[in-house]
Formats: C-alpha cells, sequence, structure tokens
C-alpha cells in the first residue's frame, strides 16, 4: 500500500465532489433536511432534553444515512463507466490505495457533516433543552460512525454495479436487511437470536443518543467498516484479474 497514492486519489475525489453539483447537493441538502426533520419532530411538545436529544440523533441518523449512500453509490462505479478504472489498473497503483483513498474522502465528507452541518443542533439541545455535553458528544460519535460505516458499504455496492441505480440498490438492500433482522430476532433460538440482534444496526446506534459509547457498538461500526471494505479491494482485484 502506498499513502501518497492514497492521498493523491483522496485529492481528486475532493476536488471532483467540490468542483461539481454534488458538494453543495448533498451538503445544503442534509442541513435542509435536518432542519425539516427537527422542527416537525423536535421542538413539537417535548417534554425534556432526553426525549430531544433522542430525536434529534434519529434524525440525523437519517441524513447521514441518505447523504453517504448518496456520495459512495457512484465512487467506483463511475469511474469504471468513464474508463479511468482501467487507466487506475494499469498504472502501479493497488487496489487498496483505490479504495483507501477514496474511503478516506468518505471519511472527510462524514466529518464535516458530522460537524459542521449537524454541529448547530447539539448546540441548541445544550442551550435551549440544557442537555448534558456528554450526551451531545456522545451522539454526534455516532452519527460518524454510522456516516463512516454506510459510506464503506456504498463503496462496495458501488464496486459490484453496473451502474449508479444499481448500486443505490444493492447499498440500501444491504443496510434494510442490517436493520430489520433484529425486530425479527425473537422468531430463532438463543444462538441465532444473540447473533441477528448483534447485527442490527439501529440498536447499536441508539445507544450513543442515551449518553453511551459502547464498546460493542463502537466495534460493530469500526469491524463492518473494515469487512466491507476488504470484500471491495476482493471485488476489484477480481475485475482486475478477469481484466
Amino acid at each position: 500500500m502506498n499513502w501518497q497514492i492514497a492521498v493523491w486519489i483522496y485529492k481528486k475525489e475532493l476536488k471532483l465532489f467540490f468542483g461539481t453539483y454534488m458538494g453543495p447537493l448533498v451538503l445544503g441538502g442534509t442541513a435542509f433536511l435536518n432542519a425539516l426533520f427537527i422542527m416537525i419532530l423536535n421542538f413539537n411538545g417535548r417534554a425534556n432534553y432526553e426525549e430531544a436529544t433522542i430525536v434529534t440523533f434519529i434524525s440525523f441518523m437519517t441524513t447521514i444515512l441518505i447523504a453517504m449512500i448518496i456520495i459512495s453509490m457512484g465512487s467506483i462505479v463511475e469511474e469504471r463507466n468513464k474508463g479511468t478504472l482501467e487507466l487506475l489498473f494499469t498504472s502501479p497503483i493497488t487496489d487498496a490505495d483505490i479504495v483507501l483513498g477514496k474511503f478516506l474522502f468518505g471519511v472527510t465528507i462524514c466529518g464535516i457533516i458530522t460537524v459542521f452541518i449537524n454541529g448547530l443542533f447539539p448546540i441548541l439541545l445544550y442551550s435551549y433543552w440544557q442537555a448534558p455535553l456528554y450526551i451531545v458528544a456522545s451522539g454526534t460519535i455516532g452519527v460518524f460512525l454510522l456516516g463512516t460505516f454506510t459510506y464503506s458499504i456504498g463503496l462496495f455496492g458501488s464496486s459490484i454495479a453496473k451502474n449508479q441505480m444499481i448500486s443505490l440498490l444493492i447499498s440500501v438492500l444491504i443496510i434494510l436487511t442490517l436493520w430489520v433482522v433484529g425486530y425479527f430476532s425473537h422468531l430463532f433460538q438463543a444462538t441465532t437470536r444473540k447473533v441477528l440482534f448483534h447485527l442490527h444496526i439501529f440498536s447499536h446506534y441508539i445507544n450513543f443518543s442515551k449518553g453511551v459509547l459502547p464498546l460493542t457498538g463502537i466495534m460493530f461500526f469500526v469491524t463492518g467498516s473494515l469487512l466491507f471494505l476488504y470484500l471491495t479491494v476482493k471485488v476489484l482485484e477480481s475485475r482486475r484479474w478477469r481484466g
């Protein structure tokens, strides 16, 4: 793995993102949806900061999922459709370099959304609802981890799809599968139920909005991201060998 090449790919992705309509669309759209959801759901008879905090970070959960799926759905598939992926394959660039550079870009955008786009609303939680700072901080960390996890799923979907719509569909199906398995875990025996519930995204995420930094939740999002990045590298390697 060559860090210089990964950083070059990372900078190329940033330039493309902020040099086209995609940057203002994603960042502006995320800010608009956050404001819309919070005005509708949050300041509507909420009695205390616990309710307000949970609703706020559920709103963030929705917008970060949408934003990171949109950003990632064309990340690799568009490279292939434009012919630039073949150029990367014929260059002294490894598949891990490509995936790492693109993932660093996703982490950066996720950080921008988490800190600068979402950041206004935790301030409101602290000033208006008197929510403790540790709850605001843990919820923000949860949003960031969920965003990077979602982006890694999107990268994987983009690596195996033939166009952006199929990439979007694959990513959504993976996330929905990980979303609903927990709700049906009670239908299975103890061991299977425990495994399925552990794969439930929402059960891991919601703890962050309650002021907790659960080790299992952190490990779930981190290891899940690494798993999908590994799968993405393997898909690119198979495409390289198939020509």
